[in-house]
């Protein structure tokens, strides 16, 4: 359950009686997380971070009125820093694959502005990978908002892709980003409620997402790990994907964290077992180097 706190609102009075409100209303003295929302701006942020709005979210988890502090943003630069404080717990944030392709900014509209889809659309903004890599490592779990991009990305005429994707495809595309945990769907039907339910049963088949996102006319993601499963099975029983994403963990960070390697040593198999038959390069959708980033994989980790 979550308790919407702050809506990066300068008057804490207020803030204090809307949350008493909701929660009254919701028959609860606790949520699992309070929510400061709508946070798009570093000046928001800032004020947020630094006023009694925070200092009013840190109460009420030391209360266990909250069990977590969480923040929404549509801006990979502000929720970056979120992060990086360690203040937060969860980030609500926009995860859809258009979405991915777009620099940080603090006007949401320009994310689905056509003018920004006008020419081809070459692989995920370097900001929201590094966002959601550092998550990961933190350990600040995503909730996706916006995952269906209200609806567009379901439509062959408005997808600023050019080509619709279903409902499955979306959530399976937010579901495998690092770090997400969760995907709010949004529905304004109930027929609209059951498509997204019914991912828990549907095939991988109908989940799989990667020959729809190499196939889009506007957009490519050549060379880029979607972390799609494509590049299975290995000879040699590597988990590619995952090494992959323990690798780009630590590019991002620059180093390779202490969790980072203790994940990586819990794999069955590691990336020094490569034996470079490229098999799986072949069946990459993404074009993707793979055999050298096992070998950078098996140099960094020393395995």
């Amino acid at each position: 359950m979550e308790g919407r706190t702050v809506q990066a609102h300068p008057d804490i009075g207020e803030v204090r009686e809307g949350f008493a409100d909701q929660l009254n209303r919701l028959e609860t003295d606790r949520v699992e997380i309070g929510m400061i929302h709508y946070v798009d701006s570093m000046a928001d942020w800032e004020t947020v971070a630094n006023g009694p709005v925070m200092a009013y979210a840190r109460e009420l988890r030391a209360a266990g009125t909250i069990g977590c502090i969480g923040l929404s943003s549509h801006n990979p630069e502000v929720a970056l820093a979120a992060v990086n404080t360690g203040l937060i717990d969860v980030l609500m944030f926009s995860v859809n694959p258009c979405y991915d392709l777009q620099p940080a900014g603090e006007d949401v509209e320009e994310l689905w502005a056509p003018k920004n889809y006008e020419n081809s659309l070459v692989n995920m903004d370097p900001q929201r990978q590094e966002l959601y890599e550092t998550c990961q490592r933190l350990g600040v779990g995503i909730t996706v908002m916006k995952a269906f991009g209200g609806g567009d990305l379901l439509s062959q005429t408005l997808s600023p892709a050019g080509r619709a994707l279903t409902a499955l495809q979306c959530l399976h595309y937010a579901l495998t980003r690092p770090a997400v945990a969760s995907v709010m769907c949004g529905a304004r039907t109930l027929e609209d409620l059951d498509a997204s339910a019914a991912y828990e049963d549907a095939p991988e088949s109908e989940r799989d997402y990667a020959a729809a996102l190499a196939a889009l006319p506007k957009i490519s993601w050549q060379g880029h790990c979607m972390y799609c499963g494509h590049c299975a099975p290995c000879p040699k029983g590597i988990d590619v994907a995952a090494a992959t994403k323990f690798l780009n963990l630590c590019r991002a960070q620059g180093a390779v964290p202490e969790t980072v390697r203790e994940h990586y040593a819990l794999l069955p198999h590691r990336a020094a077992e490569c034996i470079a038959c490229g098999a799986c390069e072949k069946r990459c959708p993404f074009g993707v180097p793979i055999v050298e980033n096992m070998r950078q994989a098996a140099a960094l980790f020393g395995a």
